[in-house]
């Protein structure tokens, strides 16, 4: 198959992804807006207007179409925006985000990183004063049909969440004391962050080695804040362990080429 042959796949398999993932975070969108009102709606317009922007402007370069995946990032920056930030750093933390972590590489399907997380990361980069909120008790719960649609729909890999937060609880409850107010948060990111389908490894065995990584980086950085999560540490785990999730499936499939050699003579 040509090279463009395979952009035009990778770019058809996005745009599935990213109705899907759109779908799954409708609900918790919605509740976030019923609670926050006008403040959130001015998050989620800005945020929605930039995304918008950015992928108008490279299918317009690549000759493509408009892809709405920058969507999904743009709806989790304004789940997580500080209240105290200013529109224009909240634009600018995604205009980053999805440039460099993403629209670069060749669009949705094409980069290694969660661009929700990295979003977050930019903010918390920029402007250190600023630290992700954590969604209320509300919007948690109306994430959970969201959250079973990507886990069954595979867009969400199973393996990932439940590694990661086997990893997390292990280490909060051996050296911290653990607390149910951690529960919601963490599946929220996991699902909704950590299990991108495009910032996970390939290969299932690399699922359980990255969501190890991902838990424990998550549980040793968030842990400032503990009984509550400080969430920066948390979404700077994101990124890390998407960073090593190309490294941890060269190495499964190394170690399965040096198994069928050795097998083989």
């Amino acid at each position: 198959m040509s090279l463009a042959g395979l952009s035009t796949l990778r770019a058809q398999a996005a745009r599935g992804c990213g109705l899907y993932r759109l779908v799954a975070l409708a609900p918790p969108m919605f509740v976030h807006l019923l609670i926050d009102g006008r403040a959130a709606l001015s998050v989620a317009l800005v945020a929605a207007s930039i995304a918008l922007g950015w992928s108008f402007l490279f299918a317009e370069l690549r000759g493509r179409g408009l892809l709405l995946s920058g969507l999904f990032p743009a709806l989790i920056l304004a789940l997580f925006a500080p209240p105290e930030a200013a529109l224009w750093q909240l634009a600018l933390a995604l205009s980053l985000a999805l440039v460099m972590g993403e629209l670069i590489f060749g669009g949705p399907g094409f980069g290694f990183l969660s661009t929700g997380a990295l979003a977050l990361a930019f903010l918390s980069f920029s402007f250190p004063t600023l630290v992700p909120a954590i969604p209320g008790p509300a919007v948690l719960w109306a994430a959970l049909p969201g959250a079973g649609l990507l886990l069954l729909s595979g867009l969400a890999p199973w393996r990932v969440v439940l590694a990661g937060g086997a990893g997390f609880a292990a280490l909060v409850a051996l050296f911290w004391s653990g607390s149910q107010e951690l529960v919601g948060p963490a599946l929220f990111v996991l699902v909704f962050l950590a299990a991108d389908p495009f910032g996970t490894p390939v290969t299932e065995p690399a699922h359980w080695i990255y969501g190890l990584l991902l838990g424990g980086l998550a549980a040793v950085l968030g842990s400032p804040a503990l009984p509550a999560l400080d969430m920066a540490g948390v979404i700077f785990a994101v990124v890390l362990a998407n960073i090593f999730a190309p490294l941890i499936d060269a190495g499964v499939i190394a170690i399965d080429e040096q198994r069928a050699r050795l097998r083989h003579g």
